[in-house]
């Protein structure tokens, strides 16, 4: 398969890139996530904690005002009481009079109010609503005309028979109970709460507070917002505890009912806040484009000092490949790329002493072919080996680290064994280290099996002799193919060694395969193929006889190339 692959400098670029903005925009957007969830989570808790206060005061404030309730209905029975009385002129038609223990209605309310600086007013009527007793001046018309008589908090009274209730009627907030003679509504007692006691006890700073009735009439508040026309809470909140739109602005609300009819509602304005954060996330965008600019900026300059010495590499082995030997690699910028500089060097200055030392020996041609054709094959498989290094670099920087220690052992054995043959172990264990770079380049795409008789291992092969079977294998054997399999066998037949590599790949047209074979018998290579020409003319040259590379091919089944050389130790 053929695919577009960068430069190494350019994948370093993106790799820079990516590895630096993208975290970095994670963990911005996590930090507004984080905020937007504590926000929310203490916007919510702090509008519960104020509201349960603020209720808990009510309650409190409440229940004192029932007590005193239930003080003066136990002191208006019994009826009379000869000390401290007060007579009262019900009717002046018939004269008809009632003593009440006003000493003591006063000492029980301000005992129970004495706390609020305000005593309030408490009115005590008769069944038929006429004032018995009042602490201040004023009766409100709702507790005696005619009109109201099973209205407001007459209706409480005489509904809930003996029981104290709270009655919201007309801005006031009223505590109503009814003192029963059996069957009979004796005394009407009805409180009326100073508003300013209740409004105190709601003072939440930051946020809306209404309090209202059970059906939404609003009693205290500090807001006119969240109130209709007629008094009552805005429908959009009555019992609503939530997320509220009304108006185009977004409210949190939260209610609390308390035990003595009351509701207390607490609403937070968040668009405000909600709008302030919209304005900090677009800085923040605005802020990370620009380190974005910057980085983008900044990593092509890095890539391209980082990836210099790649680029000093790729250029040496182009110019060995194109024949120039007066090169050389001087790097200093990290240990990997050190070695290979300085095996590359002495490799090459090897190559330039073993073609002086072939100039010698002018008079032994077969030898000094041989040496040219070592010299034209190292720089060839070196130089796509680096390619696989560069293939493989962008992909895992630990594989590619890996490969470039398996290239400094290939380098090391090429340039330390001056020796024209070696054993066949020792060849075999160079060839490990060329599996180890495909093995890593394709992965699952490349599969291989070794299968050398260890009868054979001490023999001797001219060096170099198995890997460019290898190389030449996968190089033409994958072509459209997705995976490989090569196997490399070595047994001894009679006093020859026969060395096959044998692939499943795309195989040979019949036509090339005709060309190859036809070039194998020349005493020059003819094309641009120097592989199989190279190992098929050391063979023919270093021993005499009928040895050498013979090749056979089907078109999509795969290729053999059989070797055979003289046996010796």
């Amino acid at each position: 398969m053929s695919k577009n692959v960068g430069s190494f400098q350019e994948n370093i670029r993106k790799t820079f890139i990516r590895f630096s903005i993208a975290p970095v925009a994670a963990i911005v957007m996590a930090v507004f996530v984080l905020f937007a969830i504590v926000w929310i989570n203490f916007m919510e808790d702090s509008n519960k904690s104020d509201n349960a206060a603020s209720c808990n005061e009510i309650k409190r404030i409440m229940n004192i005002y029932y007590e005193m309730m239930d003080d003066v209905s136990d002191i208006l029975l019994p009826e009379t009481n000869d000390n401290n009385s007060l007579e009262i002129i019900i009717d002046s038609a018939d004269a008809a009079k009632v003593t009440l223990p006003v000493d003591e209605i006063f000492s029980a309310l301000y005992n129970r109010t004495a706390p609020f600086g305000d005593i309030g007013n408490l009115i005590i009527l008769s069944g038929d609503r006429k004032v018995l007793f009042s602490s201040k001046k004023n009766t409100p018309k709702f507790l005696i005309a005619e009109e109201y008589a099973n209205w407001g908090v007459w209706k409480s009274i005489k509904t809930n028979e003996g029981k104290t209730a709270t009655v919201l009627y007309g801005k006031n907030l009223c505590i109503g109970k009814g003192v029963y003679e059996g069957n009979t509504l004796k005394y009407a007692i009805c409180y009326i709460v100073p508003n300013e006691v209740i409004s105190g006890a709601i003072v939440v700073q930051d946020r809306f507070v209404i309090l209202t009735d059970n059906s939404g009439w609003v009693y205290a508040s500090n807001t006119k917002m969240m109130q209709d026309a007629y008094g009552q809470i805005d429908s959009s909140f009555y019992n609503k505890t939530g997320y509220v739109r009304q108006s185009g602005k977004l409210y949190y609300a939260f209610s609390n009912k308390t035990d003595k009819g009351l509701v207390l509602y607490t609403i937070n304005d968040i668009s405000r806040s909600i709008e302030l954060i919209w304005v900090m996330v677009a800085i923040v965008i605005i802020i990370f484009i620009a380190i974005a600019l910057i980085t983008i900026r900044s990593t092509s300059k890095s890539s391209k000092e980082y990836t210099k010495d790649i680029k000093k590499i790729e250029d040496a082995f182009e110019e060995v490949q194109n024949g120039n030997f007066d090169v050389s690699l001087d790097i200093d910028s990290s240990t990997e790329f050190m070695v290979i500089g300085n095996d590359f060097n002495k490799m090459l200055q090897g190559l330039k002493d073993q073609i002086e030392q072939n100039k010698e020996l002018a008079e032994n041609a077969a030898f000094s072919q041989v040496k040219q054709l070592e010299s034209q094959f190292n720089p060839h498989f070196l130089f796509n080996t680096l390619d696989n290094i560069r293939f493989m670099a962008k992909i895992d920087a630990a594989a590619a680290d890996k490969m470039i220690v398996s290239l400094s052992g290939l380098l090391r054995y090429s340039i330390r064994e001056v020796r024209e043959e070696v054993t066949v172990k020792e060849d075999l264990d160079n060839l490990q280290y060329y599996l180890n770079i495909l093995q890593i380049r394709f992965n699952k795409r490349f599969a291989y099996k070794l299968d050398v008789a260890e009868d054979i291992m001490e023999c001797l092969i001219p060096k170099l002799l198995i890997q460019p079977l290898l190389e030449n294998a996968v190089k033409y054997g994958f072509g459209t193919k997705e995976k490989l399999c090569v196997s490399i066998r070595g047994y001894q037949m009679q006093e020859m060694l026969v060395f096959i590599c044998e692939d499943d790949g795309a195989g040979i047209e019949e036509k090339q395969l005709k060309e190859i074979r036809d070039n194998l018998k020349e005493d020059s290579n003819t094309t641009m193929h120097y592989g199989l020409y190279n190992i098929h003319r050391r063979i023919r040259l270093m021993y005499k006889g009928d040895y050498g590379l013979d090749i056979s091919s089907v078109k999509d089944k795969g290729t053999i190339v059989r070797l055979t050389i003289p046996k010796h130790i």
